[in-house]
């Protein structure tokens, strides 16, 4: 799991990943946009941008409690090979999961997905 609180972040990942041009773009509208000089970004109260990888999709996640199957996702959209995945716990804070639609997200989490597509 990677998560990306701030413009830099996007560091962590290689250019080379198919998910970067997603996780650039979800940074320059959902924290960037939102990032001024007079005016911080503070991940902590408007949320953050999360790549789940292999072996992230059991176990709680940490800063909302929940397990991916049991998180009260807002919604899911597809996007070029990915699900990105909303999850509210507010009207100031959410965080997006981007989650590759590869065979590992199998199950029980592939179904919750598909549940919660947007048309």
């Amino acid at each position: 799991m990677i998560t990306f609180k701030s413009p830099s972040d996007i560091s962590k990942l290689p250019a080379s990943d198919p998910a970067h041009p997603i996780i650039q773009h979800l940074i320059d509208i959902l924290i960037t946009a939102y990032t001024s000089p007079d005016r911080p970004y503070i991940p902590e109260d408007s949320g953050w941008i999360v790549l789940i990888e292999p072996g992230d999709t059991s176990g709680v996640i940490q800063d909302v409690g929940y397990t991916l199957t049991e998180m009260p996702w807002e919604g899911v959209i597809p996007l070029e090979g990915f699900f990105h995945a909303i999850f509210l716990a507010n009207n100031e804070f959410g965080i997006s999961f981007i989650i590759p639609d590869e065979p590992w997200v199998t199950g029980e989490l592939r179904e919750v997905l598909l549940r919660h597509l947007d048309p």
